[in-house]
């Protein structure tokens, strides 16, 4: 299927994380259980439930490359070491991705330009930080739509 040409103004930003396995409660008592930005280093960290533990940083633009490399890992594991110096890394999954973005960093949200179809794209590096408030926004627009359907039949 051929994409809309709105979409072309989509690319990947490439972005790096890792998960920490609390494997022990010596680390699952230090880990911190709130989401937190360190805006010096722009990295970014969320509790995954009870024994993982999400710490992610990096924007770049480097095509369609999605290769997990060492010098984009490091820095999030000795951050974590740094700060958290009870959290255990020695079982860390490195992630490597890209993440849809529009050029202003502003997403892609509402109808689409045929029946049925709703975008809820381009947020990038702020996907997690956006994305309740951005579906609201297009549980909204699909409502309406509904909406507008049902007065379209019966009328």
């Amino acid at each position: 299927m051929k994409l809309p040409k709105r979409n072309a103004e989509l690319s990947g930003e490439g972005g790096y994380s890792i998960t920490v396995h609390l494997d022990d409660e010596r680390s699952r008592a230090a880990a911190p259980m709130v989401s937190l930005l360190d805006d010096a280093t722009k990295i970014v960290t969320s509790r995954l439930g009870r024994d993982r533990f999400r710490v992610a940083g990096t924007a770049e633009f480097n095509g369609e490359n999605r290769d997990i490399r060492a010098d984009g890992i490091r820095p999030l594991v000795a951050w974590t070491e740094a700060l958290f110096p009870d959290v255990g890394t020695a079982r860390v999954v490195p992630w490597a991705g890209l993440r849809p973005m529009t050029p202003s960093l502003a997403p892609r949200i509402g109808a689409g330009s045929r029946p049925g179809v709703f975008y809820n794209t381009g947020h990038g590096h702020l996907g997690w930080t956006l994305s309740a408030a951005t579906a609201q926004m297009v549980a909204e627009a699909v409502h309406a739509g509904a909406i507008g359907n049902r007065m379209d039949r019966a009328a």
